[in-house]
């Protein structure tokens, strides 16, 4: 699964993407490492609008971090959690799970950038990212990856009101992008440090 992610994409990517406002610019500091227990934007509804806030990447128990998509539905229902959408602009992925050894990073090839399905637990001040099973992309180094949504069905995702089930919804994601929409590069291993930080990790390292 997804244990580190990176958010670059600018303030003005993320709000024509999601069609809001935010006045708030440090919302969209660039982070090259993010790990589980660091604050990470997240657009979810509030009072009926939609709204970006940094969130903290999971609860108190390890396990809090990520929600396979079959259970997402039962957290919605009985929780009190709500559907939110990471906006990143890739995650990182190691061989066998084991963040050490050769890292690689994960990004969308024509997209502005990577909308992952989240749910937020506002009382709690934490959000899960929802993950499915891996495709044959990712699959050699992780069996699961996040849930992926473009444009349209981050919407839907967002939308309160929306007919569409839930279940419905984690489906047609699942379906959504084929594997030339994603590039999957080996980079620094100088990622497996959570204190680094800087642009140079997300670059592809010659072959």
């Amino acid at each position: 699964m997804a244990k580190r992610v990176a958010f670059f994409a600018g303030k003005e990517s993320v709000e024509n993407y999601f069609n809001l406002e935010s006045n708030r610019d440090n919302i969209f500091q660039p982070h090259y490492n993010l790990s589980p227990g660091q604050h990470i934007p997240i657009v979810f509804r509030k009072d009926g609008e939609l709204t970006i806030e940094r969130v903290r990447w999971g609860g108190e128990a390890a396990q809090d971090t990520t929600v396979r998509a079959k259970e997402a539905v039962d957290d919605l229902s009985s929780t009190g959690m709500i559907k939110c959408v990471v906006p990143l602009s890739g995650f990182y992925v190691w061989k066998d799970d084991k963040e050490k050894g050769s890292p690689f990073f994960v990004r969308m090839l024509n997209e502005p950038l990577m909308a992952v399905a989240g749910l937020f637990d506002e009382k709690n001040g934490f959000f899960k990212m929802v993950t499915q099973p891996s495709n044959v992309l990712i699959n050699p180094m992780s069996e699961t990856m996040p849930l992926l949504l473009d444009q349209n069905l981050s919407g839907k995702w967002l939308d309160d009101k929306s007919e569409s089930d839930v279940s419905e919804l984690i489906d047609e994601a699942k379906s959504l992008f084929l594997l030339t929409d994603l590039s999957v590069l080996r980079v620094s291993e100088k990622v497996n440090d959570p204190s680094n930080n800087n642009e140079k990790l997300v670059q592809p390292i010659p072959k």
